[in-house]
């Protein structure tokens, strides 16, 4: 008796570099190599080592460009994707894509020396579009549930805008305060991220864990935050803001219990994502404190920016890659070092703002940059082929 063996047919080769398939591909890849490049540039700059400084102004370029340089490229390259999974129409691929990487990339190479006629247009082009591609598509379903993504958008190309025209001196504000409304707009979108997938993310990773969920706090959770943080960047008293600030931190600590946080500490996909969460109660907690004008405000945006903000992307963009890829959602040993560096450089950026010793501040300051660099030089060892490469299993994406 013979046996027949039947070959078994590859699957067919996809047309176009894997990169242009799905949106997280080219932006996660640019977001990781512009935080391991930008913060460098900036200290450099800070420390009197660059012939020019960038055009913007050293402090109002770096706050700008981790906001709408970095934070911006995470999410673009997140909502492109999930935006094709909630309504399983196509989101740009191809050339179209390429396109809208190179709008975002322009101006993070021109904007430091570049004249602003050439680069702040472009710039401000981004979101707008990026916005309106989101919601031709979120508008064909009868639900609005996800038609949050395109307003924030625009919210923030709104922020942008006023950057611009009043570091122009065209409106009489100040430009920090409206990156700070910026932080605080890009914060509640994490909140209301993390509200959808980190119970998900959880249940998923550790079977049998035990949840709970109050219905009233997941609705009232991201008005709150963002109705408190608006009120911290008003004119208000700070013992009126102190209370509303402690009230919050303990909603989301609540919040975070109720999801299995305690049990996910064996998890690195995991508790990368629940202790970055712990930040932003650990920023609501640092905000009373400097309501009271007992810490400066700046650590209450670095916590927010680097640990919940740099830890929430960092974890993101790790599980996205891996799952949109068609690979198992099991990480190898570089992951928990690019993890612990994150929140190592949270720590210590935070530490000479809350503990200043004399002539020591851009010790600190470089030590941070050093953890920082070190975790997404760590993600792009590992994830650079993989967002290059063709899905593991065969299939689009």
């Amino acid at each position: 008796m013979s046996l027949n063996f039947i070959e078994a047919t590859p699957a067919p080769a996809l047309p176009g570099w894997p990169l242009w398939r799905l949106g997280f591909r080219p932006f996660y890849l640019m977001a990781a190599l512009f935080a391991l490049c930008a913060i460098p540039l900036w200290l450099c700059s800070a420390s009197g080592w660059l012939a020019r400084a960038p055009a913007l102004g050293g402090q109002a370029w770096h706050a700008h460009e981790m906001i709408f340089g970095y934070a911006v490229a995470v999410i673009a390259g997140f909502l492109l994707t999930a935006v094709k999974n909630w309504t399983g129409l196509a989101t740009p691929s191809g050339g179209a894509l390429a396109a809208l990487a190179l709008l975002w990339l322009a101006p993070r190479l021109l904007l430091p020396f570049a004249p602003w006629w050439l680069s702040q247009p472009l710039d401000l082009a981004f979101l707008p579009l990026l916005a309106w591609c989101l919601y031709r598509l979120l508008r064909q379903l009868p639900q609005r549930r996800n038609h949050f993504a395109p307003l924030l958008l625009c919210a923030l190309a709104l922020c942008n805008l006023g950057f611009y025209l009043a570091l122009a001196g065209r409106i009489h504000l100040e430009p920090l305060r409206i990156l700070d409304a910026a932080l605080y707009l890009i914060t509640t979108l994490a909140v209301i991220i993390a509200g959808r997938v980190l119970p998900m993310f959880t249940r998923n990773g550790l079977p049998g864990v035990r949840q709970f969920q109050l219905a009233w706090l997941e609705r009232a959770i991201a008005p709150l935050t963002l109705l408190v943080l608006a009120a911290d960047l008003s004119a208000l008293p700070g013992v009126m803001l102190c209370a509303p600030n402690l009230a919050l931190a303990a909603l989301h600590l609540t919040r975070s219990l109720g999801w299995g946080a305690p049990r996910s500490y064996r998890t690195p996909l995991l508790w990368i994502m629940h202790l970055a969460y712990a930040w932003i109660a650990i920023a609501f907690v640092l905000a009373a404190l400097a309501s009271l004008g007992l810490c400066s405000w700046v650590a209450v945006h670095h916590a927010l920016a680097v640990g919940a903000l740099g830890g929430m992307t960092l974890g993101m963009i790790t599980r996205t890659a891996l799952g949109h890829s068609g690979r198992r959602l099991q990480t190898t040993r570089s992951e928990p070092w690019a993890y612990g560096a994150i929140m190592l450089a949270a720590l210590l950026r935070l530490a000479p703002l809350l503990l200043p010793v004399p002539g020591t501040y851009f010790v600190w300051l470089w030590a941070a940059a050093a953890a920082w660099c070190c975790a997404f030089g760590l993600y792009l060892l590992k994830y650079a082929p993989i967002l290059l490469r063709a899905r593991a299993d065969g299939k689009p994406g």
